[in-house]
């Protein structure tokens, strides 16, 4: 994932996973948190696992969600590999094994898709903290029926899935205030071995 401006290591960068062992899961994947109530103050709607870049390590940590309503959660481990992110740099990336997004290695054969959405925001929602919030993530936040978007991942077949290949689901132009939270482009590969 690329922003217009650069990772700045007091926002916050979420890449969030839903697994599924359906190929077309007719459910909702990871949404952004917008508004109030929220459990976990940037995740809603369905997801298993996120990747969050940590400023203070530098490094990406991959975590499990313990309960359906998001509310809890447990850091698993790292990314096999990862961008390092230095002064100015405008882009985050990892890779993950999908053993790692499953508990047993038979469950790992048994994934068919998963469901992934990028987040970037200024802060985590937190009702005493006002209403500065500033966020992107996959579509147009331009458009408040876009904001709800996210991309359905299969995982038979390798491939490149980006921006192009979903009819640049996310805008070249300015759709969030700030460049270092405006995601600019994405691209998520699948590599069967």
């Amino acid at each position: 994932m690329s922003v217009d401006g650069q990772i700045r290591s007091d926002y916050v960068y979420i890449f969030a996973i839903r697994t599924s062992t359906d190929l077309n899961p007719t459910t909702d994947g990871p949404l952004p948190v917008v508004s109030f109530p929220t459990n976990n103050g940037f995740l809603t709607g369905n997801a298993s696992y996120f990747v969050r870049w940590t400023p203070e390590t530098r490094q990406y940590t991959l975590y499990k969600f313990t309960d359906s309503s998001l509310s809890f959660y447990t850091a698993t481990g790292i990314p096999l590999n990862s961008v390092d992110v230095t002064t100015g740099s405008k882009t985050l990336g990892f890779e993950l094994s999908i053993n790692q997004l499953a508990d047993t290695p038979t469950d790992a054969k048994a994934l068919q898709s998963i469901q992934v959405n990028l987040l970037t925001m200024n802060r985590l929602l937190d009702p005493s903290s006002g209403s500065s919030r500033i966020i992107d993530s996959l579509g147009n936040n331009l458009n408040i029926a876009e904001i709800n978007s996210f991309v359905r991942i299969p995982l038979a077949t390798s491939s490149v899935y980006d921006n192009s290949r979903f009819s640049f689901l996310e805008p070249s132009t300015s759709d969030t205030a700030d460049p270092d939270l405006d995601i600019r482009d994405w691209s998520i590969e699948v590599r069967n071995q």
